[in-house]
């Protein structure tokens, strides 16, 4: 009986269910408090916003690089069906590119912790006051819910939240 009830429950497990790490480490910052009402509304998709105490950016999974963006303070990884936008800062108009170290380029296959990008974290954080970094999930009517962890501070091996893609 409890072989079948073991049955029952595997699909918790079923190979689309992505464990979704931080790709930084920090402080979580309430939604309401941040200054850019495109994350804090989740316009474009829900968003879990760092205050980061670490220089680098790594992949919260395996996926895909699909763009990078000019200043290279942003990426978009591809997961399945769903897009994952990353951001180092959220006023690229303020940041210096020389400030970031890419470390992949676009159509890059990475996979989970692997370094994206590196920025100078004490002089962004001199240039911009409110410096954040911010995984966004793109909106995709396919995605089942999920909610992101309740944690104050993550760490690059915190599972944010489960996707399934």
């Amino acid at each position: 009986m409890f072989k079948n009830i073991g049955k029952l429950f595997s699909f918790l497990d079923y190979p689309t269910v992505k464990r979704i790490k931080s790709p930084f480490e920090g402080n979580i910052l309430p939604n309401d408090l941040i200054k850019n009402s495109i994350i804090s509304n989740n316009i474009i998709g829900p968003s879990v916003a760092v205050i980061p105490t670490s220089d680098t950016l790594r992949a919260p999974c395996d996926g895909v690089i699909k763009a990078v963006s000019e200043k290279n303070n942003a990426l978009i990884i591809e997961v399945g069906k769903v897009e994952l936008l990353l951001n180092a800062g959220l006023n690229p108009k303020k940041y210096p590119a020389e400030l970031f170290d890419l470390k992949i380029r676009k159509g890059d296959k990475v996979t989970t912790g692997t370094p994206l990008l590196s920025f100078n974290i004490d002089t962004l954080n001199q240039i911009d006051n409110c410096f954040l970094c911010v995984l966004t999930v793109r909106q995709v009517k396919t995605l089942r819910s999920y909610s992101f962890t309740s944690d104050k501070k993550v760490f690059f091996d915190t599972v944010l939240f489960k996707l399934n893609t």
